[in-house]
């Protein structure tokens, strides 16, 4: 139980950890990728409203025009930058015929290429985009077209660059969280495991002490039988007695079941089952309930057998216990696929949804007076519970047209 807890603790802590990495990462990114874009763009309506004045600049010695802020762009854009970036141009007119061309890097264009490559982008339709290790901007003044590119390499590089380190970066941030979550969840669990050990073995010791005590009243009140036959208040005595006895050993059941390693052997589980119906057809009878059940053969699993026997009969004596008068209980263990289904079913009261996980908790009672009157004190299911985990097994309850199942399952 504490290790499930550890588990979750260390999985829900890197959950929200992992969302605040990813997160922080990705904003960096998205904010590096706008504003690259924004000054990218930026770039190009320098490039094309100095043209516009003064023919195509030379942008390792011509500071272009200062650009007033519009809807698309507010100039933020260094000299610097400008002077470092290469451009490539072409102007057409307003025929599609090509007028000039500026072609500043020829290692990354031949002449042709870049007109076609312009001309392609012309056609497109778009006045702004990025391809081909490019971004691009089309203007349109009143006697001639210009398409104005910006070399992207080294910014697709740089940006590429980022990517990995951050990748890099996450994946070690995620390492490092992931030990301190584990160093913490043992932290911060080690005083509920303190506490549960103590419970633990509380439960044992008391069960232990009571058991001398329980045993002494239930030999001096059979003494006493002798000479107060019939007597009501003994008769109290001897059941409360009795009851304080079933109690304790189920507390006792439990202990061992969560102190102690079960001894595991192959058992023929077909067997096991018929075996432990066998003794409640007689309390089914006396009952009037009908009990029919159908074992498949041979089914073997890999189990403590004292504490299958028990689970087994917890589920059979929880079903004739709670089933409705003149009922009918059905027992079935199959095996299909390597997974092995045992289920026991009863006519009986449908058990509401939201109880259905809380039976099996300690004392846990839906109808506390009805718990009482059959003997049950709200620890069976508990235990049987218990020995489907040490078995890794998953138990659950069903209700279907009026019938209460509860499935076992073993992989």
């Amino acid at each position: 139980m504490i290790s499930r807890s550890r588990i979750r603790i260390v999985v829900i802590t890197m959950m929200f950890l992992i969302f605040i990495v990813v997160s922080t990462l990705g904003i960096i990114y998205g904010t590096t990728r706008i504003q690259t874009t924004k000054e990218n763009k930026e770039m190009l309506h320098m490039f094309a409203k100095a043209y516009d004045e003064n023919g195509f600049p030379d942008s390792a010695i011509l500071q272009p025009s200062p650009q007033k802020a519009s809807d698309d762009f507010t100039p933020t854009t260094s000299f610097h930058n400008f002077q470092v970036s290469t451009f490539y141009a072409v102007a057409f007119d307003l025929d599609g015929n090509v007028i000039e061309y500026l072609n500043d890097a020829p290692s990354g264009f031949s002449n042709e290429a870049l007109v076609e490559y312009a001309s392609n982008l012309l056609k497109s339709g778009k006045d702004y985009g990025e391809g081909n290790s490019v971004t691009y901007l089309i203007t349109k003044e009143d006697d001639y077209i210009l398409v104005t590119m910006m070399d992207t390499v080294l910014m697709d590089l740089t940006i590429s660059y980022l990517i990995k380190n951050m990748i890099v970066f996450g994946g070690i941030s995620i390492l490092i969280l992931l030990m301190v979550s584990i160093i913490l969840s043992k932290w911060v669990v080690k005083p509920i495991e303190t506490a549960y050990e103590k419970q633990k073995q509380f439960i044992s010791d008391a069960g232990h002490e009571l058991k001398t005590p329980i045993s002494t009243i239930s030999a001096n009140a059979e003494i006493l039988g002798r000479n107060l036959p019939d007597n009501p208040w003994l008769e109290n005595i001897k059941y409360e007695n009795e009851r304080m006895s079933t109690i304790v050993h189920q507390l006792l059941d439990l202990a061992r079941l969560e102190n102690i390693k079960p001894t595991m052997s192959e058992v023929n589980l077909s067997e096991l089952v018929l075996a432990n119906i066998l003794p409640f057809e007689a309390s089914a009878y006396e009952n009037n309930l009908e009990l029919n059940y159908d074992i498949a053969n041979d089914i073997i699993k890999v189990c403590d057998k004292t504490n299958m026997e028990k689970l087994i009969s917890i589920l059979i004596d929880n079903a004739i216990s709670n089933c409705s008068p003149n009922g009918k209980i059905n027992i079935t263990l199959t095996e299909e696929s390597g997974k092995i289904m045992l289920k026991v079913a009863n006519t009986g009261e449908e058990i509401p949804e939201n109880e259905r996980e809380k039976i099996f908790e300690r004392f846990y009672r839906s109808d506390y007076s009805r718990a009482e009157r059959v003997g049950h004190y709200g620890l069976g299911l508990s235990i049987a519970k218990a020995i489907a985990t040490e078995h890794e097994g998953k138990i659950w309850v069903d209700c279907i047209d009026d019938n209460v199942i509860f499935n076992l399952n073993f992989k």
